[in-house]
């Protein structure tokens, strides 16, 4: 009686502890969709801004305006530079770039967590084998690996 109910609790416990499991890989998964979702927005719109820079002028002169638009501009003998535009440019486009890297990272920690709560990590070789097919030689034993290494 007493082994029973033992048995029932580590069932139980087992059981809560997939349960926990199947809800971190469901919620690395969301994370890694989610920046997969950024990651095509920030794409899209650096190649829109490779189509049509046009679109990029109006943004970029609001920006200037912002911080001072004309103050920053230097005035040579023939021309005016427009260095708050530049400036302007380079804060928008480090943006952009921060925005990637923010999306990456995002993508890599929404794989970290499902790397580390899946647990069967033989299901997973099983899966790359199936995938590419018998190109890749199985190492399942130890002492095949010791053997390879000391080749």
């Amino acid at each position: 009686m007493l082994s029973e109910q033992r048995e029932n609790a580590v069932s139980g416990v087992e059981t809560l502890k997939k349960m926990i499991s199947l809800l971190a890989t469901c919620i690395g998964l969301a994370v890694i969709v989610i920046g997969l979702n950024y990651a095509v927005d920030v794409f899209r719109l650096i190649f829109t801004l490779l189509h049509t820079p046009a679109s990029l002028t109006d943004p970029i002169a609001q920006l200037a305006t912002s911080f001072g638009g004309k103050a920053f501009d230097i005035k040579l003998t023939e021309r005016t530079i427009p260095l708050a535009n530049l400036i302007a440019l380079l804060i928008y486009c480090f943006g952009v770039l921060l925005s990637a890297l923010l999306t990456m990272a995002l993508m890599q920690t929404g794989a970290k967590i499902v790397s580390l709560t899946a647990g069967d990590r033989h299901a997973v070789k099983q899966l790359l084998r199936s995938a590419f097919g018998c190109r890749a030689r199985p190492n399942d034993d130890a002492a095949e690996q010791k053997r390879t290494i000391r080749d």
